[in-house]
């Protein structure tokens, strides 16, 4: 070996250049697409650092639903705001202000359940959407069964009936219950 071959064979090597921050020195490569990248662009891989490109996933699993999914939670969260919010409307303020989260958390639960624990925007939408509208189906429920049992009758329950116990009672409960179910959401 000359003297040439091992001054060249142990010398460093030369710093490189963040593509995206040319100030930055790094000696440091993307795993695919062979870009210096610096420590604040480059990201874990499955098999060695990634610059953002590269390493971000086309598709997110954890917040990405199929149809499918999409529609089963769907069917879940109107079905189970339904019942709750028909139960909820029926035992009153105390009752429903007081058993509401624990439907919530149970409407939330189960809606996660059948999309495979899915997280993000797009599931509180579809739980927090199937209490709302679940409520609004029991609460046109309640109504129609009250009223239709006094058809023909004079003595029909008012407006102030629909204002004192179907309207508070599903306000409460809605609240009540988006709120159990958006911490459980977290």
């Amino acid at each position: 070996m000359t003297t040439d071959a091992v001054t060249i064979e142990h010398s460093e090597p030369r710093p490189l250049f963040c593509y995206r921050h040319p100030d930055r020195e790094t000696y440091v490569r993307c795993g695919r697409c062979d870009q210096p990248i610096c420590t604040g662009c480059a990201m874990q891989g499955p098999v060695g650092m990634r610059c953002k490109k590269c390493g971000t996933p086309s598709r997110d699993p954890l917040t990405m639903m199929t149809p499918q999914q999409l529609a089963l939670g769907g069917l879940v969260a109107l079905g189970a705001g339904t019942i709750g919010g028909f139960i909820g409307i029926q035992m009153g303020f105390f009752f429903a202000l007081c058993l509401g989260p624990f439907a919530g958390g149970f409407i939330s639960e189960a809606v996660q359940r059948v999309t495979g624990y899915k997280r993000g925007l797009r599931i509180k939408a579809l739980v927090l959407g199937g209490i709302l509208v679940g409520v609004l189906i029991a609460a046109a429920i309640y109504v129609q069964m009250t009223f239709g049992a006094y058809v023909g009758e004079e003595e029909a329950p008012g407006m102030e009936f629909l204002y004192t116990t179907v309207l508070t009672g599903a306000l409460v409960y809605v609240v009540a219950a988006m709120i159990g179910a958006y911490s459980r959401l977290r």
